[in-house]
This record gives structure tokens, sequence and C-alpha cells, in this order.
């Protein structure tokens, strides 16, 4: 995907939250309450708030940069947590899938397949991003579990 940020069409990433956290071993069970300082606020309805889950990735303003181009740097717009099938299709563009018209119809994705310089294409964007998460992380989409949602800016 780091063509698609070079490229401006990717300003979202979703990162899965630790497999370890409860909120992951049931993540249907809990509800997002919000971001503070320290980190993400969860509140299990069958008890009580959890601690702030740390994110990783700072806090909005803070400057990232990208571990396979050092020279690319992004700054972080805004920071939430979120399940994966929370996805819109302006979330998946947002995410870097693109588009490609055949045959008088729109395909999206342009995601690798196993054969290389092959690429896999779809009918919805969010099948593409699914795609592209379970190549990631197996799991995510059909235990529905949380992930960092960082919206970035490309700095110059």
């Amino acid at each position: 995907m780091l063509a698609a940020v070079q490229a401006g069409r990717k300003t979202v990433t979703r990162r899965r939250l630790p497999l370890g956290l409860p909120i992951q071993q049931e993540p249907s069970r809990y509800q997002y309450c919000g971001m503070v300082k320290e980190g993400a606020l969860f509140e299990d309805p069958q008890a009580q708030m959890i601690p702030p889950v740390p994110c990783p990735f700072g806090q909005p303003g803070d400057i990232l940069q990208v571990q396979e181009d050092p020279a690319l740097r992004l700054q972080v717009v805004s920071l939430r947590a979120e399940q994966v099938r929370c996805l819109t299709e302006a979330d998946a563009l947002a995410e870097g899938i693109r588009s490609l018209e055949q045959g008088g119809q729109i395909q999206w994705g342009g995601v690798e397949t196993d054969a290389v310089g092959e690429l896999q294409w779809f009918n919805t964007p969010i099948a593409a991003f699914q795609n592209l998460l379970e190549s990631i992380y197996p799991t995510a989409w059909s235990r529905n579990e949380w992930m960092w949602v960082v919206e970035f800016s490309r700095l110059i």
C-alpha cells in the first residue's frame, strides 16, 4: 500500500489492537467510548469501564515515519478505534483501494494475488478491502475485531 500513500489515494490505515486484550477475546461485547490522552476507552456493558488502551501511533499532530520509505513522513490527523466491519465504501477508498473500468463495469481492488505481478479485482470497495485485510490479519474480518483507525496526511 506504499504506492497508494505516495499516489495520495491512501489517507487512512487500520491496524489491529493486540489480540491479548479482553476486548479482542469477545469483540462484540465491548463498546468504544472515545479517545483520551492515555488511549481508547472501552466499556463492558456487563461490568464497567476498562483501563484505557494505549495507542502505539501517537496523538493527532504527531509525525510518523514510514519504515519502507524513511523519506516518507505522515502526520496523524485523527485516531479512533472501531470494529473492522464498520467500514464503509468511502473508508475502503481512503484505505487506498482503487478502481478499474473493464467492459463498462467498475471493479475494485488492485490487490496482489500469490502470482507475481497479477492483481485481483472485486465488485465492491469493501470486498476488496476485506480481501486485503484478511491477507494481513486472517481472523480480523470474521471476528469483527477492534482496529486502530489512523487518519493521516502526507508531509512533503
